[in-house]
């Protein structure tokens, strides 16, 4: 008997997955029923596991590999096969992803497709994919669900934050005290070559974070600076800590960090401050209050979205030429300090 729970494929990173949480809640909304969801990555099944508009997470490892080399690509097909889902909303533009519902018998004829929408100049995705979420696949009958907030969403469960204060207090930190949780690296840095290469739009110097981090702890004595990551940008939190006019308020945490216990350290942070990418959005999708560094990307389109909390996003143009493209390098640290007094964060009234 076929599936009705609503089918949603989108195959991308950290922050696209976070940023598609606004469908996944409208879906739920109309059907009355969690969504499954079709991705690459079997992290997503970690970030979404908490998740009331999920029901069940399929990931492949790789979309480009050919499909008779990758046992996960088959192994996907063979699943929705079973599961014969009767209505599917495919996020993607990929010719590939396309071939490869298409052989789990997903097609443009029987799904909603990003290919067939209209474009829309300067359109944010999550009002993209709203827009998707309001279109019916052939048989889904169920109403339009109240007018949708275009906000992330993620859950973190009480247990995880007990557990998140005896990991800040079994590494001699104060889960009382205000922590900034700061974002430095991306998929980008960790990359091989120079972390300081042309192509890299997301780098910002270690010396701009370690004299941001100084006005910051400046401005609140008492805070303690979490450098955040995963293993490999650890080399890079500590160039910055090393660097820091009050290196003993400023703890490199990227080599123990696991995805849930980073959603758990940021629903309790007193601030975030962040390059453009996944961990920003899921610090806003907590209601984590924000401030995010663009490079080239338009804000317009991709940046972070909050219920409750405030995100400032910032971009650097040179001086003499403000019509440039935008470049995370020439982005100050008094800058980005000044969106984060903007932002309230200093305020005493921090999440503990």
């Amino acid at each position: 008997m076929p599936d009705t729970h609503p089918l949603v494929c989108r195959f991308g990173a950290f922050g696209d997955m976070v940023l598609l949480t606004p469908l996944l809640r409208q879906l739920y909304q109309r059907s009355g029923l969690p969504c499954d969801l079709v991705t690459i990555g079997g992290w997503n099944k970690i970030l979404f596991q908490k998740m009331p508009y999920v029901r069940e997470v399929y990931s492949i490892d790789s979309r480009s590999a050919p499909y008779w080399f990758n046992r996960s690509q088959r192994e996907l097909v063979r699943q929705l096969k079973h599961k014969q889902h009767r209505f599917a909303w495919v996020c993607e533009t990929s010719r590939k992803s396309y071939r490869l519902l298409e052989r789990a018998g997903i097609t443009r004829d029987n799904s909603i497709n990003q290919l067939d929408l209209n474009l829309v100049e300067g359109e944010h995705y999550g009002d993209k994919w709203l827009r998707m979420g309001s279109l019916n696949p052939a048989g889904f009958d169920y109403p339009q669900a109240s007018a949708q907030a275009l906000d992330s969403e993620l859950f973190v469960s009480e247990r995880e934050t007990l557990e998140c204060r005896d990991w800040l207090q079994a590494r001699a930190l104060d889960p009382a005290a205000p922590i900034i949780c700061i974002q430095a690296g991306s998929k980008r840095t960790t990359r091989r070559g120079r972390a300081d290469r042309g192509s890299n739009s997301k780098y910002w110097h270690e010396g701009n974070w370690a004299e941001l981090i100084g006005r910051v702890i400046d401005h609140l004595p008492g805070a303690q600076v979490l450098l955040c990551g995963v293993p490999t940008e650890s080399d890079m939190c500590d160039a910055v800590r090393s660097l820091c006019r009050h290196p003993l308020q400023v703890h490199n945490v990227a080599d123990d960090l696991s995805m849930r216990r980073l959603l758990a350290l940021l629903s309790l942070a007193h601030s975030c401050i962040s390059v453009d990418t996944g961990p920003a959005h899921a610090a806003a999708a907590l209601n984590c209050p924000l401030v995010v560094l663009f490079g080239k990307a338009n804000p317009a389109r991709f940046r972070p979205i909050s219920s409750h909390s405030p995100v400032k996003v910032v971009q650097g143009y040179a001086e003499a030429n403000p019509d440039s493209e935008p470049d995370i390098g020439y982005i100050t640290a008094e800058q980005v300090f000044e969106q984060w007094i903007a932002a309230g964060a200093p305020c005493p009234g921090y999440r503990a």
